[in-house]
């Protein structure tokens, strides 16, 4: 019984593990909003109200003030305005709304990872390698599927003993789809921040900044 287990949890697994390759592609493409807390989503609603407001009227002082009050009076009210000005809001908007807490303003914009650990924004997006990630995760998953099966009827020897053992490649598979998971998330994370980085090099002071560097 506990060996019928064992089998129908790798499939499970294994299942898993192809249905994250596909939640990513609809967390990227279709549901990055839903990622935002409750009262993040009414920080962004406010924010693109007011932004259509003083696009309209040319009189930007309230979202101004919503700037400074959300996202932080450090935050050039023109970025956050041209960031709203997108008609995605998962471009820039959202990115912006979702981060702010970890955003420092000191003439640059930077990132606070940790209390101790801060760091520019990131130049290079790194979407593809975090897909290509899961998407190697989920073929590993099913190889190790793959394997279960396999060895009921050739068993390895030797130094691949180890995929004879059902058990083993159950919580192999368990932590593959933990560390998709995690690299997801992480994704998430630094695709954010890059977004963020674009906006402020399409700013003229940005502009300046990448050409001082030489980039």
């Amino acid at each position: 019984m506990l060996t019928v287990f064992i089998y129908f949890m790798i499939f499970v697994g294994v299942t898993i593990a192809l249905y994250q390759v596909y939640e990513v592609n609809y967390n990227i493409n279709f549901a990055n909003d839903l990622k935002l807390s409750n009262a993040n989503k009414e920080h962004l609603s406010e924010l693109a109200q007011k932004a259509g407001v003083a696009r309209q009227t040319n009189d930007a002082s309230a979202f101004n003030q919503a700037v400074a009050r959300i996202l932080g009076p450090g935050l050039d009210p023109e970025l956050a305005l041209r960031a709203f000005s997108e008609e995605k809001q998962s471009t820039y908007a959202i990115p912006l709304v979702r981060r702010r807490e970890r955003l420092d303003f000191n003439g640059e914009i930077s990132v606070r990872h940790l209390p101790f650990w801060k760091t520019r924004l990131p130049t290079w997006n790194t979407r593809v390698l975090m897909i290509s990630l899961v998407i190697v995760n989920s073929m590993l998953a099913q190889f190790l599927g793959g394997m279960s099966i396999y060895t009921l009827l050739y068993p390895f020897s030797a130094t691949f003993a180890w995929l004879n053992e059902p058990v083993i490649l159950m919580l192999l598979t368990f932590v593959l789809i933990v560390i998709s998971h995690g690299i997801f998330r992480f994704d998430m994370y630094l695709h954010d921040l890059y977004q963020i980085g674009k906006l402020t090099r399409q700013t003229p002071a940005g502009s300046q900044r990448l050409h001082g560097q030489g980039v």
